[in-house]
């Protein structure tokens, strides 16, 4: 007898096995548009810290009224007063009371605002001086630079601020434009990123909830032009004073340049 073939049952398998296939193709299609785009949000742990492309500058070591600093590794320094990774295995810095003494992790490298680079930490300042305490910077490494063009700092009413400044850094004094944010409550969390983007910087700081403190994007007046390839960042505690020592225990801190 002659074998029969069923080919009801052939186009059905061809067709299923078709259809198996190409939901494959449209799958792995999707999945590489997205993976870029899911890189780009890595998620950001706890006890983790990019710190290699920075050293720790500090002025402990020369007592409150000399202010001059003395840089290290910030990675094979621990142990000190002011600069150590405690037994939970976060980083702590401290800084002398008197006005403008500082411990600070403080960027190797310098570049300009339009290359992309990003810095962003999770922390909490547990000792706030009366008169507040700067938390971030973008500074310059330019010629006769006296002060940095962008600072985050807890003010003495305890707001989060952002201060710019907007006449050449080299003039022997400086004038500003204030941000003013919303009011930081001593030890809490919060998360501040600076994101270098088409020459300048958004600078945002939340709660570790994800309410907003302060956001902004900052352009350099024109009276930085002559500066725009020496840009570098820093973060730490640098004291307004005179009260107490500040204090800040990093939960994670990351450097994409």
């Amino acid at each position: 007898m002659k074998k029969m073939t069923n080919y009801k049952f052939l186009a059905t398998g061809i067709f299923s096995i078709a259809v198996f296939l190409t939901s494959c193709s449209q799958t792995e299609q999707e999945e590489v548009v997205l993976a870029p785009e899911a890189m780009e949000a890595p998620k950001l742990s706890a006890k983790v810290y990019q710190i290699s492309d920075f050293y720790i500058e500090t002025s402990w070591l020369s007592g409150e009224e000399s202010r001059s600093t003395k840089s290290f590794s910030s990675t094979g320094t621990d142990n000190e007063s002011w600069y150590d990774k405690n037994s939970s295995g976060y980083y702590t810095m401290k800084s002398l009371a008197t006005d403008g003494n500082r411990t600070e992790w403080k960027e190797i490298e310098e570049s300009s605002l339009t290359n992309g680079k990003s810095m962003i930490y999770k922390a909490k300042v547990e000792s706030i001086p009366e008169n507040g305490v700067t938390i971030a910077q973008i500074h310059n490494r330019g010629n006769n630079v006296n002060r940095p063009w962008l600072r985050v700092f807890i003010d003495d009413d305890r707001k989060i601020k952002i201060k710019v400044t907007t006449n050449n850094p080299s003039n022997s004094s400086g004038t500003y434009q204030e941000y003013t944010g919303a009011t930081y409550s001593q030890g809490s969390d919060y998360i501040l990123s600076i994101t270098y983007n088409g020459g300048g910087a958004t600078v945002k700081v939340t709660t570790s909830s994800g309410s907003t403190i302060i956001n902004k994007t900052i352009s350099p007046s024109s009276s930085w032009n002559s500066y725009s390839n020496t840009y570098y960042f820093k973060a730490g505690v640098y004291t307004e004073g005179d009260d107490k020592q500040p204090k800040i225990t990093f939960n994670y801190f990351y450097f994409n340049d």
